[in-house]
């Protein structure tokens, strides 16, 4: 039987592309009133529409070529910087940071058994 804990607490899943099709995936929990604070934002990545050949629709640390014209997430999408805060603190990272949020799911938190 799945017990499922406080139902103010969800579980979020997010994929990124770190590197033309390596993916890094982050699994977190968060307080119901986080996630509706970063859903606006979640919402505008996925309308997210291709601009002067650049597809990269959440470009962060190297991966942002602002060089060739990139544009950084605080220019594709205008929300305070404590959202981009919020919202990148369930993000997976690594030392080069990614270019394409390539899914975000959502779901009720559960205890989970640990099998090793």
């Amino acid at each position: 039987m799945i017990k499922f804990l406080n139902k103010d607490i969800f579980e979020i899943t997010i994929v990124v592309d770190t590197n033309d099709g390596d993916y890094v995936t982050e699994v977190c929990q968060i307080t119901e009133y986080k996630l509706n604070k970063i859903k606006p934002l979640i919402e505008a990545i996925k309308n997210f529409k291709p601009y002067n050949g650049h597809t990269s629709n959440y470009p962060i640390g190297e991966c942002c070529r602002s060089d060739l014209g990139e544009k950084t997430p605080q220019e594709l999408y205008k929300f305070e910087d404590k959202i981009f805060e919020l919202f990148e603190d369930y993000c997976p990272y690594n030392e080069y940071g990614f270019h394409t949020i390539k899914s975000i799911e959502v779901c009720p938190a559960r205890e989970k058994e640990k099998l090793l």
